[in-house]
């Protein structure tokens, strides 16, 4: 495992970033049968630890961050549209 981007295979792709966390998606070593994954990263937890999501809140959590401060729109949408199109 790459202990630079634990849990995840390569560097996430940044979705959210508001003051002491981030919330970031992509491919893990863990859920090899999902196209990605979505993690929370804060300040508190220890270095390259993330919370990972379970797959069913994906799409409400990005529809959920859409037009937030701190959401990177374009990177969400292009996440939402994995999930739609997978349905």
């Amino acid at each position: 495992m790459n202990e630079k981007y634990a849990p995840f295979e390569l560097e996430p792709t940044l979705l959210y970033d508001r003051d002491t966390y981030k919330i970031v998606a992509g491919k893990s070593y863990a859920n090899k049968d999902e196209k990605f994954v979505i993690g929370l990263k804060s300040n508190g937890f220890p270095t390259n630890s993330y919370l990972i999501f379970p797959p069913q809140l994906n799409l409400d959590l990005l529809r959920n961050l859409l037009g937030q401060d701190g959401a990177h729109n374009s990177e969400i949408i292009k996440f939402i549209k994995i999930i739609t199109d997978k349905q």
